[in-house]
């Protein structure tokens, strides 16, 4: 009878040992995992500050650059003023290069140029100011808005960083 007890006892916090290691093992990889994502998203929200700054504050390398010779992308022609040259070289240049050049490579992006009054701008030669897939089923989507003059209209520069 006493080997029983000990037995039916050893068995009872047996159960109740593993379940609580169990539910401590599910916090953790739940903790860890919301730390991991928290952490990939301060990256992306640093790369994106810092790409939709280069975009918008500083005309690039050379300053009179093309799509060929670009070392350094920016679409200014001064601080917040979008330069429509430039940007019709942005948008012909290949996605993957300017992700490279922005240094968002491992990100993907939809970047946007939009008047105050929310119509997509176009450039001279007619094609709107868009470019990039926007988010559909993105796990973290980062975007940021800069407002600059684009034509002398103040207008809204959106780049959404995505994975």
């Amino acid at each position: 009878m006493k080997a029983q007890t000990w037995s039916l006892d050893f068995a009872a916090s047996a159960v109740i040992f593993l379940t609580t290691l169990i539910l401590v093992m599910f916090a953790l990889n739940y903790t860890l995992s919301q730390s991991r994502q928290q952490a990939e998203m301060s990256m992306m929200e640093s790369a994106a500050m810092s790409a939709s700054d280069s975009l918008v504050r500083q005309p690039g390398m050379p300053q009179d650059w093309n799509s060929a010779n670009v070392a350094t992308l920016g679409l200014a022609s001064q601080e917040n003023v979008l330069n429509e040259t430039k940007l019709a070289e942005f948008m012909g240049t290949d996605y993957s290069r300017i992700k490279s050049l922005l240094g968002i490579a491992n990100y993907e992006f939809y970047f946007e140029v939009r008047y105050t009054n929310g119509t997509l701008a176009s450039l001279p030669g007619g094609s709107q100011i868009a470019k990039g897939e926007y988010p559909s089923d993105a796990t973290i989507v980062i975007p940021v808005e800069r407002h600059a003059l684009y034509m002398e209209k103040p207008a809204r520069m959106v780049l959404i960083l995505w994975e």
